[in-house]
């Protein structure tokens, strides 16, 4: 019988793919410059950015060929956490940050172990110190006459329980209470302790610290650089013009301080009162000082005086007016677009975006981080975020954001232990962070 021929099983095939060689590859990494520019450009927060640039080397390339559009300012935390403003509800971390003594403008300022101190860029990729300043146990007094105007005393203001300073000189070792970068070959800074301070002026990369030791101590607030000149208020809300000797030598040296705006001293009354000041060039062009004034009502009871009731707070925002030598107040708006950022270590007016504009310009963003650590035995030193709103001429308070209230602005970290962290603000330049 004849064998029928086995049919075997038949697989079915697979169709062949189309040829996809004559098709250029499309991917990520490809994408076109203009593409990546017009994607950085809708990114809203700086983690988002930071992302971008770490896709690869490619993204890196074209986002730092394009500007992002203007940022506002980072809250900087001790531990290198930063957070953007004013709702960025994603924090992040860079190592280099952490442990930062301050800031200064765009910068981070460290204090090193020999007690020098560096400027560093948190958001450049290498994190090189900027510039790199002498510790303040290398200072070098400078006797050469100045013509300087005497600080003004504060009788009318000197309440009775308040004991009079016998010596204005620091009787501790000085530390730096402000830092402000002039030029490429100029950095002032006020030293000093408590109350009292001192200018002192350095170039950067130098030895040592320049201090005129015909200046005496002052009550100094704040510190500015405006137009090309530098700036002090001290504790009259006097505005003092510093002058530093044009010569090309290693130490950059003091030769005028002059009133150039005559302020008026606190006025003594039946509450006890802390005064802060802060100097910031405004958007356009004016040389603004923010006044914060806290006080307390005081209750006289049996044997003793005792402070008691709510804390009142006020915020006043004046403009140098160097014609009459007068401060005058700001009324209105700052322009219907602009914010102020107001911190111990820096402070700046910022050109709040469109789509931000009707909900955060003209406002005074406060940070509360130790400036009035003086009045320590009547208010709880915590770091935390306010702000003020501006009105005509009045200003509306908003709850702090740990009150936990529904429009809370950007609240604080906090640490393990439930207290806020400390934090500064830093105005990176207008570009996107590197990774």
């Amino acid at each position: 019988m004849a064998r029928r021929p086995c049919r075997k099983a038949r697989i079915p095939r697979k169709k062949a793919r189309a040829s996809t060689s004559s098709q250029p590859a499309s991917s990520w990494p490809d994408l076109p410059p203009d593409l990546a520019g017009d994607v950085l450009g809708r990114l809203p927060s700086y983690a988002d950015r930071i992302c971008f640039g770490a896709v690869c080397r490619s993204w890196r390339s074209s986002a730092r060929q394009h500007h992002a559009r203007p940022l506002l300012p980072c809250l900087c935390f001790a531990d290198g956490t930063f957070r953007g403003f004013p709702a960025e509800a994603r924090p992040f971390r860079l190592r280099s940050a952490a442990g930062h003594h301050s800031s200064c403008g765009e910068w981070l300022v460290f204090e090193r172990d020999d007690g020098a101190y560096s400027l560093v860029d948190p958001f450049c990729k290498d994190s090189a110190p900027v510039a790199v300043l002498p510790s303040l146990s290398r200072v070098r007094v400078r006797y050469e006459p100045i013509v300087a105007v005497p600080e003004r005393e504060l009788p009318e203001c000197r309440h009775l329980w308040v004991p009079r300073e016998r010596d204005a000189e620091p009787q501790t070792a000085v530390s730096l209470l402000k830092l402000v970068v002039c030029s490429s070959r100029l950095v002032a800074a006020v030293v000093g302790q408590g109350r009292h301070g001192r200018l002192a002026l350095c170039r950067p990369g130098a030895a040592s610290w320049s201090v005129s030791g015909r200046e005496p101590w002052r009550r100094l607030k704040d510190m500015a650089y405006y137009q090309g000149k530098l700036y002090v208020v001290d504790q009259n809300e006097d505005l003092l013009a510093v002058t530093v000797a044009d010569d090309d030598a290693e130490l950059p040296a003091m030769s005028r301080l002059d009133r150039v705006v005559k302020g008026r001293p606190p006025v003594a009354d039946v509450r006890r009162r802390v005064t802060l000041h802060y100097l910031v060039e405004s958007g356009d062009g004016a040389l603004l000082m923010v006044r914060r004034e806290i006080s307390r009502a005081r209750e006289r009871r049996p044997g003793k005086i005792w402070m008691g009731g709510e804390m009142d707070e006020e915020m006043t925002v004046l403009e140098a007016d160097f014609r009459s030598s007068r401060w005058k107040e700001v009324e209105g708006a700052l322009c219907g677009e602009q914010a102020l950022f107001v911190g111990r270590w820096c402070s700046r007016a910022v050109r709040v975006p469109d789509e931000r504009r009707v909900e955060w310009a003209d406002r005074i963003f406060f940070l509360e981080d130790g400036t009035g650590e003086e009045w320590h035995n009547l208010r709880s030193l915590r770091y935390s975020l306010s702000v003020y709103m501006m009105k005509g001429v009045d200003f509306q308070w908003c709850d702090l954001p740990r009150r936990g209230r529904a429009e809370s602005l950007l609240p604080l970290m906090v640490s393990k232990d439930g207290d806020d962290l400390p934090a500064t603000w830093i105005f990176p330049r207008d570009r996107t962070p590197c990774p």
